[in-house]
């Protein structure tokens, strides 16, 4: 049973990988079945409904990406994943706010139904279970926002906190301050053995998220080793 899981695991982080290097490819039709397949072998994670949901989103099929994402929002999930159903949300009504035809939004409720836009987004996903990553983002002022100071002086907050699971962790900034910011993720390792291969971080770098003016750079990243402190990007606003 220990090596049928084993194998699970490996399978399930080389079909994230792939698809989400399909999806940086705009291969989206290939990413989408691929995504459905490891959703049928982690159902019980919502992760696994949210990257299937984002890339529907990006090949405009934005009510099965509504569909997809409403079922993190409204689900009870294991506590490796603190308050990911927020994060969605915010998914959730970009994607109301960028469909030219009304959606069917039975299941979101009508109270989280407000567009937010930001000047700036910043997203980290990885492929390793029971990983603990941080992202750290530094303003234009010099102040690092991330996990123990999750409020900057300029208006920038961090999400919570993932020890474990996939994340996602996002930094957001709703009146960005003109300037550099510095994106860097701080990679405390694993709480399990694995013969895997290095942990992959997709982090994606969002400037106006939410509008008409939206521009995204993403970034993908292989970390060989534990304790590592890897500069993704530069955001310049």
């Amino acid at each position: 049973l220990s090596l049928v899981g084993s194998e699970m695991c490996i399978r399930d982080r080389l079909l994230r990988t792939l698809a989400h290097r399909l999806q940086q490819l705009k291969k989206y039709d290939l990413a989408i079945c691929i995504f459905k397949d490891v959703l049928k072998i982690r159902e019980e994670e919502p992760q696994s409904y949210r990257d299937l949901g984002l890339i529907y989103a990006e090949n405009r099929q934005y009510q099965e990406a509504v569909d997809n994402l409403c079922k993190v929002i409204n689900n009870k999930w294991d506590g490796r994943f603190p308050e990911i159903e927020l994060i969605c949300i915010g998914e959730v009504n970009r994607i109301i706010a960028l469909s030219t035809k009304p959606l069917d939004l039975k299941n979101f409720d009508n109270q989280f139904q407000k567009n937010l836009p930001v000047d700036i987004r910043v997203v980290i996903g990885w492929d390793s279970d029971n990983c603990d990553m941080d992202l750290w983002v530094t303003d234009p002022t010099g102040e690092k926002t991330y996990y123990s100071s999750p409020k900057s002086q300029i208006g920038g907050r961090i999400s919570r906190d993932f020890t474990g699971g996939y994340g996602p962790e996002e930094f957001v900034i709703k009146n960005a301050m003109t300037g550099n910011y510095l994106v860097e993720v701080d990679y405390f390792g694993s709480s399990r053995q694995t013969i895997s291969g290095p942990t992959t971080v997709q982090a994606k770098l969002i400037a106006h998220f939410g509008s008409k003016k939206e521009k995204t750079k993403e970034i993908t990243i292989r970390l060989k080793q534990a304790k590592e402190v890897i500069q993704v990007g530069n955001l310049y606003f």
